[in-house]
């Protein structure tokens, strides 16, 4: 992987941050990383050591660059909630940082209470964001120019991510690998950290690639391994089941056991949100069918009307499915 073409990570880090908040993100890259070499990780702050509510003091951080390179992502750590929280200097450095450094094409990432700080940089006024769900009321008192959403582990607006605390943090990353890297690469790292992705309420991409891996079956894994890889192309079942050596009687029962879906269902489920995807970016029903590997648009239109109700295309038809997803 070339220089030019990886992701530079910063994590913005304050006094009485939580440790899981950045340990969570910071391993999951981590372990993507060991795939493709893609993300240069950067701790950084205005102060040299910082104090974590744990207890636990992290050193050596360094001072964050006044220009950010292009290919960058800031994701602002949590800290411990108070009234009048990052309110001392250097938190108010950080601040005026994240006010002046950020480009157009920079991601950012709160964790936690790191929405708070993103509002009072001003980064998300007008934004939908969200926080942890016992913070969600005073984040909406605080910043009323904001739209709080409530019981989210997290939400996109724009450039800007904001997460429920703890380990949803861990769920936003592996939503980011998936979109910096790939969706392959996102369920190895979530496999390798023993998690699955839960289901997000307000995430219009959430991944249905990741929604019935948790279980333990290495079979099960390898077959959803192969879908994932192949879904967008003509896909046998038969042909899946001899591949794997195994028949498809008992493929289709530990499948079921293990996922609580039927293969022929879980294929139809990533191509429809691979279809609704490209929809959503303007791509005609056609196309979209096409690319998502459906045979015909027919079957796209068939396979959409019987999980969401309507027509693809159809703004109720779209909304229903975003209800569904939620």
């Amino acid at each position: 992987m070339s220089i030019e073409k990886r992701y530079s990570i910063f994590f913005l880090i304050n006094h009485g941050m939580h440790l899981l908040d950045i340990a969570g993100p910071c391993q999951a890259l981590h372990e993507a990383n060991k795939q493709t070499p893609l993300f240069k990780i950067y701790f950084v702050g205005f102060s040299r050591t910082v104090h974590s509510h744990q207890g636990l003091d992290l050193t050596n951080i360094l001072e964050p660059p006044i220009e950010l390179p292009e290919r960058s992502v800031i994701f602002v750590c949590a800290s411990k909630y108070e009234p009048n929280i990052y309110s001392d200097q250097e938190s108010a450095r950080s601040i005026e940082w994240l006010r002046q450094a950020i480009r157009e094409d920079t991601l950012v990432v709160g964790i936690c209470t790191g929405a708070f700080m993103l509002a009072k940089a001003g980064l998300v006024d007008g934004k939908e964001v969200t926080t942890h769900h016992s913070l969600t009321t005073e984040l909406a008192q605080q910043f009323p120019e904001t739209h709080v959403l409530t019981d989210r582990i997290f939400v996109r607006s724009d450039n800007i991510y904001t997460s429920a605390g703890v380990t949803a943090g861990i769920d936003t990353t592996l939503y980011l690998i998936s979109q910096l890297a790939s969706t392959h690469t996102s369920v190895e790292v979530a496999r390798e950290l023993v998690v699955h992705r839960r289901r997000m309420a307000n995430d219009k991409q959430i991944s249905d690639h990741l929604k019935y891996r948790n279980h333990i079956s290495p079979l099960v894994h390898a077959v959803q391994d192969y879908i994932c890889e192949h879904f967008r192309e003509s896909l046998n079942i038969a042909d899946v089941c001899h591949l794997h050596r195994v028949s498809q009687r008992h493929m289709q029962r530990i499948f079921k056991e293990h996922t609580d879906i039927t293969v022929r269902d879980y294929i139809a489920s990533l191509r429809l949100e691979e279809a609704r995807q490209l929809l959503e970016n303007g791509m005609g029903v056609e196309q979209a069918a096409h690319l998502a590997g459906f045979p015909n648009p027919s079957s796209f239109r068939d396979a959409w009307k019987k999980r969401y109700g309507g027509l693809p295309g159809n703004k109720k038809a779209t909304d229903k499915a975003d209800a569904f997803i939620a």
